[in-house]
């Protein structure tokens, strides 16, 4: 009889460690689970957001359209708001287009003083909320907008694009990739300050 107890007792211990062990697994593979859970959770908000930036444009693009203005082609297709140009892009269509370009500088004030594209107008990027209107003209048949490194102007050209400007084109390396004529005075004055004796 004390055999059987401890035959029934083994048999007890077996069943028991292989319950622990397959809790174990199952735990392990809840985990696994719950974590491809969350990365198709993650996976998923981001598509919904890669579907809105891919949207946006077109909705940006139909609107300008519905309100009696013109896209250009390549917009559209490439599903961009406005078009980027190389410095010698920008140069070559500046001599070239049959409409007037317009250069608008988004830097600050001393920076354009400073030195700046010739006949460029200054529409700093803090004040362009309240000056586009009235400073950039929407009928203008290009409107290149720079920087001094393109970052700002990137900034610009997605808020007047939209804002219905669909004729515009942002210099890549803003202006320090810039060779052609430029204007200003040429270097940046600092203030010396002198201490007293």
């Amino acid at each position: 009889m004390e055999g059987w107890l401890w035959g029934t007792a083994g048999v007890a211990l077996i069943a028991a460690m292989m319950a622990i062990r397959r809790a174990a697994r199952l735990a392990q593979e809840l985990d696994r689970l719950k974590w491809e859970q969350r990365d198709a959770g993650a996976k998923l908000q981001q598509l919904g957001e890669d579907l809105k930036c891919t949207v946006e444009p077109l909705r940006v693009h139909l609107a300008t359209v519905a309100g009696g203005r013109p896209v250009p082609r390549e917009l559209i297709f490439s599903g961009r708001l406005y078009g980027t140009l190389s410095e010698l892009e920008a140069q070559r269509l500046r001599d070239t287009a049959p409409e007037p370009v317009v250069l608008v500088d988004v830097r600050s004030p001393r920076e354009y003083a400073v030195k700046r594209i010739a006949g460029a107008k200054l529409v700093p990027l803090e004040e362009l909320e309240q000056r586009y209107e009235t400073e950039i003209p929407e009928s203008a048949g290009h409107v290149f907008v720079y920087c001094a490194t393109g970052e700002r102007s990137r900034l610009a050209c997605d808020f007047l694009s939209r804002k219905g400007y669909a004729n515009l084109y942002h210099i890549r390396d803003g202006l320090q990739g810039w060779s052609g004529p430029t204007e200003g005075e040429g270097a940046l004055t600092l203030i010396q300050i002198e201490r007293k004796t």
